[in-house]
């Protein structure tokens, strides 16, 4: 059975993350799983630009950093209960697929076996979100370099979307009740799901073991390597920089 990392971060500084996530991509030392813990944060995708998503007025107290992935920005609030995970790994046409659209559900299969373990009604639904009873309960974004592929996303185990409105770029006498049960409606979480909360490390685990079942691999507890580590810290400038992230 093929043996696959699995780095556990924690909760670390958000830039310093994704500087990881693209410095494990970019260098070789195998398939890996990777976990952190969120932090006040807004990460926005690729091609967004963060005066036209954000009220950067109302942002003042989160760090705003640009990933490498494309799509829409995931907002992590002061609850702290997202699971934020990163699958690295060789695009094989097998584990990972080729087609966008085939490796983003094997993928998310992954956060659809956890959720169907806590017997909710998890379904795919392109491009890249996990949903249960039609509500996203999972938003995803996915890179490419040099045939390997990036995946990372985040798993809600509690919301606030009043928050995530609050620092929007949507006037504030917009933000009604209504609209409110409007985004709701189109979103879940495990915690308004579940009977009872469940904790981080549990789902984490659950994960994991859906992983291996999945992939036929056995995971590995392990930490970046020096060349990860020394090429995380060379791409750390350019994360904490106004340029990159706010496209100035």
């Amino acid at each position: 059975m093929d043996e696959w990392r699995v780095i556990d971060f924690g909760k670390v500084d958000i830039r310093y993350m994704m500087a990881m996530n693209e410095s494990i991509l970019k260098n070789d030392e195998g398939n890996t799983l990777i976990f952190w813990d969120p932090s006040k944060s807004i990460i926005l995708g690729y091609f967004q630009k963060a005066g036209v998503e954000l009220n950067l007025e109302r942002c003042k107290d989160y760090t705003i950093v640009r990933r490498i992935s494309g799509g829409g920005f995931a907002f992590s609030d002061d609850l702290g209960r997202q699971v934020n995970y990163g699958v690295i790994g060789t695009i094989d046409d097998k584990l990972f697929p080729l087609d966008v659209t085939d490796s983003y559900h094997q993928i998310c299969g992954i956060l659809i076996d956890t959720l169907h373990e806590y017997g909710l009604n998890a379904d795919f639904r392109p491009i890249n979100d996990v949903i249960v009873d039609g509500r996203k309960i999972s938003g995803n974004a996915q890179t490419r370099w040099e045939g390997k592929v990036l995946q990372h996303g985040t798993l809600l185990l509690d919301f606030d979307i009043k928050e995530m409105l609050r620092i929007s770029n949507v006037p504030i006498e917009k933000i009604s009740d209504k609209q409110v049960a409007s985004i709701e409606e189109g979103m879940t979480w495990m915690d308004k799901e579940l009977p009872e909360k469940v904790g981080m490390d549990e789902v984490r685990g659950v994960i994991r073991q859906k992983f291996e079942e999945r992939f036929g691999v056995k995971l590995v507890d392990s930490r970046p390597s020096e060349v990860e580590e020394q090429t995380a810290q060379e791409l750390l400038p350019k994360y904490r920089s106004d340029k990159w992230n706010y496209r100035l």
